[in-house]
C-alpha cells in the first residue's frame, strides 16, 4: 500500500490508542476526596504490584466480627521501587496497622487512596500528606 493510504490508518490507529491511555490516567484529588481522612485497623492481605499504581488488599475486622477487606491505592510502582518499598515490607508479616486514607470521591466502597500506614511495632510509609487539603 502507498504512504498517502497508510498514513491515515497509522494515525486512526495512533489517536485510538492516545484516546485510551488518557482516560485512564487520574489525579488522585479526581478520583479520592482529599478533604475527609479514613482511619483503618487492619492488616495488609494483600500486594498488587502493577502498573499504574500499587494496591494494599487491607483487611478490617468489624465489631460484629466479619472481615471487610479494602482495595488502597498508593503510589506507581517505579515511585515505590525508588523508595526501597517491596511487597514484604509493605505486607509486614502480617502484624496488625493503622491506615489513613483517602476515600473514594464516587462513593465507592471500600476503596480508598493511602496517605500513611503504621504498622504495630511502630515503622511506617508515608504516601501523601498528613492534612487533608482545604475545601475550595
Amino acid at each position: 500500500m502507498p504512504f498517502r493510504r497508510t498514513a491515515p490508518v497509522l494515525l486512526g490507529v495512533l489517536l485510538m490508542l492516545i484516546g485510551r491511555s488518557v482516560p485512564a490516567h487520574h489525579s488522585v484529588a479526581g478520583e479520592f476526596d482529599v478533604h475527609k481522612m479514613l482511619k483503618l485497623k487492619g492488616v495488609v492481605s494483600g500486594v498488587e504490584w502493577a502498573n499504574p499504581h500499587v494496591y494494599l488488599r487491607f483487611d478490617v475486622k468489624e465489631p460484629s466480627g466479619s472481615v471487610t477487606s479494602w482495595r488502597l491505592a498508593s503510589v506507581p510502582t517505579a515511585m515505590m521501587r525508588k523508595a526501597g518499598l517491596t511487597k514484604a515490607l509493605l505486607l509486614s508479616n502480617g502484624q496488625s496497622a493503622v491506615v489513613d486514607a483517602y476515600p473514594a470521591r464516587d462513593g465507592t466502597r471500600n476503596l480508598a487512596y493511602i496517605v500513611k500506614i503504621t504498622y504495630a511495632d511502630g515503622h511506617h510509609f508515608q504516601f501523601a500528606p498528613d492534612q487533608p487539603e482545604p475545601a475550595t
